[in-house]
């Protein structure tokens, strides 16, 4: 959690929090609770920060203390729901897993059967159990680096379809 915080910190402008409010949804989940939050609005900086932070918290394999955001501990959004849709305007869908989102791989397996998680629809195949083993343990930097031009063309191939780019 703390190189991703170092991260954050160096790519974040200083003034970013009035950049992506309202215009930023991070879906976080209540520790003690269970239910799930979308924060769309940050007073400053370091508010954004834990909010990112929060969604990004995936318990034992993060730490074992959930994130404080405003007197409250949360956990990665995820976990309650991986893909809220907004409740004015369209919600683009995005998704590294292979399944029926509006940018994501191509499903290129033999068989059609999806499990619903945490409200996001996906494929059951070996390229999303090794999709996953990617996000809990990053491969080598070639590796990202082919991972990242694959996220691009699925991001193209999304906006071809909804011509919005020729």
């Amino acid at each position: 959690m703390l190189t991703l915080r170092e991260g954050i910190e160096e790519i974040l402008p200083s003034e970013a929090h009035s950049l992506a409010t309202d215009r930023l949804h991070i879906s976080i989940t209540h520790s003690k609770s269970g239910k799930n939050h979308i924060i769309s609005r940050f007073t400053s900086r370091e508010e954004l920060i834990k909010a990112l932070l929060a969604s990004s918290f995936v318990p034992v394999y993060a730490g074992l203390q959930p994130v404080e955001f405003k007197g409250q501990k949360w956990i990665d959004g995820g976990f309650t729901d991986s893909l809220p849709i907004l409740p004015v305007g369209r919600t683009i869908t995005v998704s590294p897993f292979a399944g029926k989102h509006d940018v994501c791989p191509v499903h290129r397996g033999r068989f059609d059967t999806q499990l619903r998680l945490a409200n996001m629809n996906i494929m059951f195949s070996m390229e999303n159990i090794k999709r996953l083993n990617q996000a809990l343990f990053p491969p080598s930097t070639s590796s990202m680096q082919s991972l990242c031009e694959e996220g691009f063309n699925d991001a193209v191939r999304f906006l071809r379809r909804e011509a919005w780019m020729s």
